[in-house]
């Protein structure tokens, strides 16, 4: 992983360096170790929750079950994502800058697959071969990373970490915001995005986790 001691952000006082606290070389390989085994055990525990989901998913909308696409990772390298399918097949040509999950193009099973944050799982994968993270900045579609970085100033920073599974912006934020709105949602994620980098360390990867059982827990009891 490419080391990073800082980065210029809008002026020259505004240098956002790693925490000082960051685990050193050895601890931070093993941490990215430790995630890689853990979603490897994890993508198997869960298969049998994988095969409930591939026959709701087949057995109401027709298409695959996964959805791939290419989407910008550590230092902007490209690499190709693993999602559940939750949108009528090919509908993600006419939804490259987002989409709601109040959307008509969102299929029945697939708006519970997205509330519940599971249509994400397959990613468990992409961490398990290294191109994620348990928690980083959620890797987007390229058309919209093109988009923001024209009104974003400083966007593509969040390269500077991989990408995760979850992230501050993903709990904290419910759903997509599109349209004129988007730039305005996207800056607050960003800034959250932003503070994670800055501030990284097992303790906020922890939190950022707990968090995110407690945002699924709190859906599924509202269901």
């Amino acid at each position: 992983m490419t080391q990073y001691t800082g980065f210029q952000y809008g002026h020259p006082e505004h240098i956002l360096p790693l925490h000082p606290g960051t685990q050193n070389r050895r601890g931070q390989h093993a941490w990215e170790f430790s995630q890689r085994l853990f979603a490897s055990l994890f993508f198997i525990i869960l298969s049998p929750l994988f095969i409930v989901m591939w026959v709701l998913v087949r057995s109401t909308s027709p298409g695959s079950f996964l959805f791939t696409q290419e989407r910008p990772g550590l230092d902007g390298s490209e690499f190709k994502i693993y999602k559940i399918r939750t949108m009528r097949a090919g509908s993600e040509k006419q939804t490259a800058l987002g989409i709601t999950n109040r959307d008509s193009k969102v299929t029945r099973i697939g708006k519970i697959l997205r509330a519940l944050k599971l249509d994400e799982l397959p990613q468990l994968w992409n961490i398990a071969i290294g191109d994620m993270a348990l928690v980083g900045p959620r890797p987007i579609p390229l058309a919209l990373d093109a988009e923001l970085r024209k009104h974003i100033p400083g966007f593509e920073k969040r390269y500077m970490v991989r990408p995760g599974l979850t992230s501050i912006g993903q709990i904290c934020v419910h759903d997509n915001t599109i349209g004129e709105s988007l730039v305005a949602d996207w800056k607050l994620r960003f800034e959250g995005e932003l503070h994670y980098i800055r501030n990284r360390c097992l303790r906020y990867d922890f939190l950022i986790i707990l968090m995110t059982g407690l945002y699924v827990i709190r859906k599924l009891v509202h269901k």
